[in-house]
């Protein structure tokens, strides 16, 4: 089918150089004939007579090149019809044959994969038989030891047991005798075992009570001093940023409050954040740029380990 697409292709190319061929033949006899109108025009009338006789030849020349030009155009669709209906027999022969081929192929495919699937089948019945046969002659030869086994466990247990009874009684009888000169032991020993605990108890209650109230005044005086440090510290910080704090004119009465975390080292993290502010944009702006132009504030106190809950302060600014 390519191949036909492209004898197809060729021949409307070559169709076309041919038109075009012909119109410019044409165009140039045209014009050549003008010419020579022109001149035959401006010759004396005597030229007139082989004027016409060579207009006759040209014509007849003309006529005969148009008839070649058609046998040869005709010669060739019949030349590339003929191979066109060649090429399509050749490609019908030879996709006859590769479906013959195929077919052939498939059907010898199917026998092998039949018989294959025979084979497989009579070898899996065997392998099958086999197995059953030897499972039945595993389950025979477990049967009749587990038969065994059971028989021999059972003598050996009634004998077992007979023994234990015979020896469960003597102990039993000694057990009672032992039992009863033990409960009388055990009665006195947790007697005196009570007593020893409640006076443990007592005296370990006492101490405990003693150590959490010692503990609590402990953690009751840190928390304390903990939270006079944090107080001290934070109006140090409030004393250091006013002496560098420069409101605008005009806000007096006005105020903000601000939040901010202090690192250890005195520098504020996380920003500062305004929480209000009750003055204009200008007095709110110089609230921050005077904690900005303040660091490094003064160190949290090192002593209680201040964490970033602790370090976290709120100030107003008025």
């Amino acid at each position: 089918l390519k191949k036909q697409k492209e004898l197809a292709l060729a021949e409307q190319q070559k169709q076309k150089a041919l038109e075009q061929a012909a119109q410019k033949e044409q165009k140039e006899k045209e014009q050549l004939a003008r010419e020579q109108a022109q001149k035959k025009a401006q010759e004396e009338a005597r030229e007139k007579q082989e004027a016409e006789a060579q207009a006759q030849r040209r014509k007849e020349a003309k006529e005969k090149a148009l008839a070649e030009k058609k046998a040869e155009e005709k010669a060739l669709a019949k030349a590339k019809k003929k191979a066109r209906e060649k090429a399509r027999k050749e490609a019908a022969r030879k996709k006859a044959k590769k479906e013959e081929k195929e077919r052939i192929a498939r059907k010898k495919a199917k026998k092998r994969a039949k018989e294959k699937a025979a084979r497989k089948k009579k070898e899996e019945e065997e392998k099958a038989k086999k197995e059953a046969l030897a499972k039945k002659k595993a389950q025979e030869k477990a049967r009749k030891k587990r038969e065994k086994e059971q028989r021999l466990a059972k003598e050996k247990a009634e004998k077992e047991a007979a023994e234990r009874a015979a020896k469960a009684r003597a102990e039993k009888e000694a057990a009672e005798a032992l039992a009863e000169k033990k409960a009388e032991y055990r009665r006195k020993w947790r007697e005196a075992q009570e007593k020893k605990k409640a006076e443990e108890a007592a005296a370990e209650a006492r101490k405990k009570a003693e150590a959490d109230a010692a503990k609590k005044r402990a953690s009751d005086e840190f928390a304390k001093a903990k939270r006079g440090a944090q107080i001290t510290w934070g109006s140090k910080i409030q004393r250091h940023v006013k002496r560098r704090w420069h409101p605008p004119p005009g806000t007096s009465g006005k105020s903000a409050r601000v939040k901010i975390t202090v690192s250890n080292s005195g520098y504020i993290s996380g920003g500062i954040k305004m929480l209000s502010c009750s003055g204009s944009a200008a007095f709110c702006a110089s609230v921050k740029d005077a904690f900005e132009r303040s660091e490094p504030l003064p160190r949290p106190p090192s002593k209680y380990h201040l964490n970033k809950s602790d370090r976290t302060i709120t100030f107003k600014m008025d």
